[in-house]
């Protein structure tokens, strides 16, 4: 833990939650918390380690952002399934993101957002469709809230994996986090009725399996962070 701890302190991406992140990896490894395992109430946890709920919430919401715990229904947050060895592997890889400058990421996020709604809209299953519904109807539920960043994503996730190319989605995975710091150090994504409605759009769009609609409405939704990305870049290079 201290090794995986210098190496981000050395590129500066050092937060609370990376070290609660650290202390529950700890956890694993040691055999303290196995695959199946509940962790300890938020509580419990920011008693323990030190630190507040909030960034409890922020490691947690992360974890299960990449698949290693899963919330249940009053059961709270249950470790997957996953082979030691491969859970270890999984938050390293998590702790381990290097950070890249926010025009490249917000770039990049564009190209892999409307090909994935292209190839959502062609192949989705109604599985998928049910995925990407519970997704929306979540991100109604707190899009004037300040999770709704984490819901905006999870929602845009799960279009991701709704395009069958796991590839576009493990590079989703890869990029979104170091976004999400800036959107919420920036406050980017400030509460919108109008990406409510692009949101609604994008979803009947992807319901009628209208392809071209559906790239027209992400491209869209799209512009004002890619405007965004480029005054700030200019910004840094003025």
């Amino acid at each position: 833990m201290v090794e995986v701890l210098s190496k981000r302190k050395q590129l500066g991406a050092v937060t609370p939650a990376d070290q609660v992140i650290s202390k529950i990896k700890e956890l694993i490894k040691t055999g303290v918390l196995k695959p199946g395992d509940r962790l300890p109430a938020e509580r419990k946890m920011a008693m323990e380690f030190g630190f507040g709920r909030t960034q409890i919430r922020e490691a947690l919401h992360k974890l299960e952002f990449y698949g290693i715990i899963k919330t249940l229904p009053q059961s709270g947050s249950v470790i997957n399934q996953l082979d030691i060895n491969a859970l270890d592997g999984l938050i390293s890889d998590v702790l381990d993101l290097q950070g890249y400058d926010f025009y490249s990421l917000v770039e990049t996020r564009i190209v892999l957002e409307v090909n994935s709604i292209r190839m959502c809209a062609e192949r989705r299953t109604e599985e998928d469709l049910d995925m990407i519904e519970k997704a929306h109807r979540n991100f109604l539920r707190y899009w004037d809230t300040e999770e709704r960043v984490t819901y905006d994503f999870a929602f845009h996730r799960a279009i991701a994996e709704a395009s069958h190319n796991p590839v576009f989605k493990a590079l989703m995975l890869i990029i979104t986090p170091d976004i999400m710091n800036i959107y919420n150090k920036e406050r980017i994504c400030a509460p919108s009725t109008q990406v409510v409605e692009e949101h609604v759009h994008m979803v009947e769009a992807i319901r009628e399996q209208n392809v071209e609609k559906a790239v027209e409405l992400m491209t869209k939704h799209m512009q004002g962070v890619l405007e965004f990305a480029k005054s700030k870049l200019n910004g840094s290079k003025s």
